[in-house]
């Protein structure tokens, strides 16, 4: 004979009406992902994590993962310089002889 000793029941949430829905209010969180993070600042996950790594993006190692605090993340993007269209002729220039430089070496 076996005896079964019931657990007590746990508050469920409910919605305004005092009525249960069975589910968990949903929770704001503080932090992103890198992967959330990448895809916000529509960068590769690679990209991402290298400038995560040395800390050019805010962001903490808690146990084996890394997160980004919103705010700080938010902050950070609002203190980065505007480009000019300066910048962006000699970003361009600048790959432009990488790439040319990529096809010389390799003999194409």
């Amino acid at each position: 004979m076996s005896t079964v000793i019931p657990f007590p029941q746990r508050p469920t949430p409910t919605d305004a009406g005092g009525i249960s829905t069975g589910r968990l209010a949903p929770v704001a969180r503080a932090v992103y992902t890198v992967a959330e993070t990448a895809h916000i600042l529509s960068l590769s996950l690679g990209s991402t994590y290298a400038l995560v790594r040395p800390g050019e993006i805010p962001a903490i190692k808690l146990g084996g993962r890394w997160l980004i605090p919103k705010r700080r993340l938010h902050q950070w993007l609002d203190e980065l310089p505007e480009a000019t269209t300066e910048d962006v002729a000699a970003e361009l220039d600048r790959l432009d002889r990488q790439e040319q430089r990529k096809r010389c070496r390799n003999g194409a």
